[in-house]
């Protein structure tokens, strides 16, 4: 039997997919072949690297040789993504796990390269370039009003992120290393070169103690590989809390912590000041 699976969506939505291949084994066979077409170039090299995927395309694709289609549709946050993916393919039981695969000998490289960096016991912790524009800034009772201003969110304003990052410097305890694209990069329009790139960078986080930043492809990415994840809650709550701009949830299921409730990731406070992001953080680096 031959399988195809379609994405949509952009580098998580495509991550957490690829948790039906290994169901979708078990549901028809181990020898059952299991291909994905993807719907974003950047995380071909991931999926690929997934034992559970036989053949991953990007562009044309010949449906015609497959005997099951499954092609996934956009999904609410009433459920984790995981879950609502393995449901749309057909699986009975499903969770929230998945995983994500790197190439053994960059992860080697990166292990060699960041031995100097842990001396003296630091935490290396990797750090969100574009969390800035994921990020806002707003008081409960702001929230609660509900005024939104276009791409500023309920407060009206981003987070400092600059200052975020000076203060944790000051850390003695911890390196930090910056990852992923800078603010206003755009996911549709990558080229080849982003493919390894996004490879790159995922075995950095893979090698990283925590990844901080906001919810999104990255910290989705850090999950997958087991890296502890510490992400602020205002992106999710701006456009997903029982307030959003997109949808209005009491508690919508997007973040680590919803995915592997047993790991430690944390979600903070929506609502706390730059300040405080930085001392719960600091605490919670240890």
């Amino acid at each position: 039997m031959k399988i195809l699976v379609k994405t949509i969506g952009f580098i998580g939505d495509n991550i957490f997919a690829s948790s039906v291949a290994k169901k979708l084994k078990k549901k028809h066979g181990k020898d059952c072949v299991v291909d994905f077409k993807l719907s974003i170039l950047a995380p071909f090299e991931l999926i690929y690297n997934n034992p559970n995927i036989d053949n991953v395309y990007f562009g044309e694709c010949d449906e015609s040789n497959y005997d099951i289609v499954h092609q996934l549709y956009p999904i609410n946050r009433e459920k984790t993504p995981i879950e609502q993916f393995q449901l749309q393919c057909g699986i009975d039981k499903v969770d929230t796990t998945y995983e994500v695969f790197t190439a053994p000998a960059i992860d080697s490289l990166i292990n060699q390269a960041f031995q100097p960096y842990r001396k003296n016991g630091n935490l290396l912790v990797a750090v969100q370039t574009n969390w800035e524009e994921k990020s806002f800034l707003f008081t409960e009772e702001e929230y609660e009003t509900g005024i939104d201003v276009p791409n500023l969110g309920y407060g009206g304003k981003h987070r400092d992120i600059s200052f975020i990052v000076s203060q944790l410097n000051s850390n003695e305890n911890i390196t930090l290393v910056p990852v992923g694209k800078p603010n206003g990069y755009n996911q549709t329009t990558a080229e080849v070169s982003t493919v390894s790139e996004l490879s790159l960078t995922t075995s950095i986080i893979k090698e990283c103690d925590y990844f901080i930043g906001s919810e999104g492809g990255l910290s989705n990415i850090a999950a997958g590989v087991g890296t502890k994840t510490i992400i602020t809650g205002d992106f999710v709550h701006q456009l997903y809390g029982w307030n959003g701009v997109i949808e209005k949830n009491e508690e919508p299921k997007l973040g680590p912590k919803f995915y592997f409730p047993k790991f430690g990731h944390v979600t903070l406070n929506p609502y706390i000041t730059d300040e405080e992001v930085v001392e719960e953080i600091n605490k919670l680096l240890v």
